[in-house]
């Protein structure tokens, strides 16, 4: 057998041999496992776009507007942005540059922005010549070569696939410039360009970390489609939250926040918030306002106290190259990474909330204090923690222990003012037994109202703290009596209070029973339908008095077994109307 048949088989059996690889290692383990303790990872918004780096015929895209929507933005015509597109020559990429400056940055995957809404591939498609090797003079498959160089740095490869968003695809959402929607075959384009490229890239490039789709698409069905090739392609493979329709159930492995985004508290689903070191994803020559190593470090640190993960974009420019300030910005990054690490990575979101001076991440009988500022007494205070603590150091000086003080229920760990990160020195608190706090309380203090919601409850059983893009910030997942969500109040009005809550519900939940208790007092109802999915309504469940002061419990609860969710919860009001002694103020603490 020749050389060059001997080098055809390879080519043809290694992709075949990774997913088997991907496919039979580690099944029983928690596919979730590394992401939760990896925390960190770098998204590359790529292609034809950064070409125009923001700027089309002499316009620019607004002000705050993302230069990889230009297409989309300035309505360019399919065939003129192919054109455009013939010109992508990206001569000064390395993808070891790209996979080391990850690793120096101290993020654990990438995912690369394989095709993007323009419908433009960035590796080498059988599907469709409009890619990277085929359509332009580069000859080469970016994909290829970023997977190869990640698993030699330890990175795990990742590949963003837009599968419902296509400017190019007649049959493809987003482009109603050149094609009329109502002649739109959003069929034929999933059958023929959408599910077979992301079948190409399940195969051809070694086992996948993750597939991070955009945009949702229409209906559950649909999704499952592309869930199902990924599940039977490699099982162990995640999938991001945006594969379903954004306003339906979460399909997907974990939730994404909104761009940018982050949770006030944390959240009992896993999460991960997207954002960019500028205000642009692909490459704009225009934008220039970098995010500082400080503002990074500390949106990592306060993603990861609220329990989520933090995927931070660079865009290169057309060339290859990564924009000096964003390799500067990593490289800073990571140097903070690489003394403060175990601070990050394995560690779960802080109970005890966040403080005046920064936020906390525990790991085990461990709680990291991150301190963004050093207080003007030199006394980080945490307030909540039930543990006791056995020793306190700083981070990076295990062997010179700090005082610890105890005040009325609040520890105190008095910090020296030397040896202090001014971007986040982190304080190591040994405790007894996994780190717990007191119960959150709210209290009052005029005759405005209680609002309950997801921030300051406890959930129990399998009653979830969740987000959804159009149903925001809820509680769901509940079924039986022990799912359950409750509130401590303290209660300094007594009085007689009408009761509102307000929920989203669907159809199947409708009819179900459930019981709010507001200390001894108990109030069932029946789920009434609201819609469809996230419709939320108020409804008045009735009066409660408060004899009074002092403490209250509030639970909600599902009444009696069954098979569907409760309902989608957003609040529960308590409100005056009578109240006895002197008004004041109403807060949350």
């Amino acid at each position: 057998m020749s050389h060059s048949k001997s080098r055809q088989i390879l080519r043809a059996i290694v992709p075949l041999m990774w997913v088997v690889l991907a496919a039979g290692s580690a099944v029983a383990q928690d596919k979730m496992e590394w992401f939760r303790n990896d925390k960190f990872g770098m998204f590359v918004h790529w292609g034809p776009y950064s070409l125009l780096a923001g700027e089309w015929k002499g316009h620019r895209t607004p002000a705050g507007d993302e230069a990889e929507w230009i297409m989309q933005r300035f309505n360019i015509p399919v065939k003129e942005y192919r054109e455009m597109a013939h010109g992508l020559n990206p001569v000064k990429f390395d993808a070891n540059q790209f996979a080391k400056l990850a690793k120096a940055a101290g993020m654990k995957y990438l995912v690369l922005t394989a095709k993007h809404h323009d419908g433009f591939a960035m590796f080498r498609s059988l599907v469709s010549t409009y890619n990277i090797a085929d359509w332009t003079p580069f000859k080469r498959d970016i994909a290829k070569e970023l997977a190869e160089a990640c698993r030699r740095e330890g990175i795990r490869f990742c590949v963003y696939y837009s599968h419902r968003e296509d400017w190019d695809d007649p049959g493809g959402y987003g482009n109603h410039w050149d094609y009329d929607p109502a002649k739109k075959d959003f069929e034929k384009y999933l059958r023929e360009k959408s599910l077979p490229q992301l079948r190409e890239l399940l195969t051809n490039y070694g086992p996948l970390g993750l597939v991070w789709f955009d945009r949702g698409i229409d209906t559950t069905e649909q999704a499952k489609r592309f869930i199902d090739l990924v599940h039977e392609l490699q099982p162990q493979c995640l999938i991001n939250g945006r594969v379903g329709n954004y306003g339906h159930e979460l399909l997907g492995d974990y939730q994404n926040m909104n761009d940018n985004g982050m949770p006030t508290g944390g959240l009992d689903e896993y999460w991960e918030t997207p954002q960019t070191l500028n205000g642009t994803w692909g490459y704009s020559k225009f934008d220039q306002e970098w995010k500082t190593p400080a503002n990074v470090i500390q949106r990592l640190v306060e993603i990861v106290s609220k329990g989520g993960n933090y995927l931070l974009n660079i865009g290169p420019m057309a060339d290859g190259t990564v924009p000096a300030p964003s390799v500067a910005v990593l490289e800073q990054v990571g140097a903070w990474m690489q003394k403060n690490g175990e601070s990050i990575y394995g560690t779960s979101a802080c109970p005890v909330g966040q403080f005046p001076w920064g936020r906390c991440t525990v790991k085990g009988e461990r709680v990291y204090l991150h301190a963004f500022q050093r207080p003007a007494d030199g006394v980080l205070r945490v307030g909540g923690l039930r543990n006791e603590v056995r020793a306190a150091y700083l981070l990076q000086t295990p062997g010179r222990k700090l005082e610890v003080l105890s005040q009325s229920g609040v520890t105190g760990v008095r910090v020296p003012a030397q040896r202090w990160d001014a971007v986040s020195t982190v304080v190591v608190l040994e405790v007894k037994g996994k780190p717990e706090s007191e119960p959150k309380l709210i209290t009052q203090g005029s005759d405005s109202p209680f609002v309950l919601d997801y921030l300051g409850c406890e959930t129990a059983g399998r009653a979830m703290k969740r987000f959804n893009r159009d149903g925001k910030f809820h509680i769901g997942r509940w079924t039986n009596p022990e799912d359950q969500v409750s509130w401590n109040l303290l209660v300094s009005q007594p009085g007689r209070y009408r009761v509102h809550m307000r929920y989203a519900a669907r159809e199947a939940s409708a009819r179900r029973k459930y019981v709010v208790e507001i200390g001894e007092q108990r109030l069932q109802n029946s789920v009434e339908t609201t819609g469809d999915w996230y419709q939320y309504k108020t409804f008045d469940l009735g009066t409660v008095t408060l004899a009074r002061n002092g403490p209250l419990k509030v639970l909600i609860r599902p009444a009696e077994a069954g098979t569907e969710n409760l309902m989608y919860f957003e609040s529960l009001t308590l409100e005056p109307e009578t109240v006895s002694g002197q008004l004041g103020r109403v807060g949350r603490q």
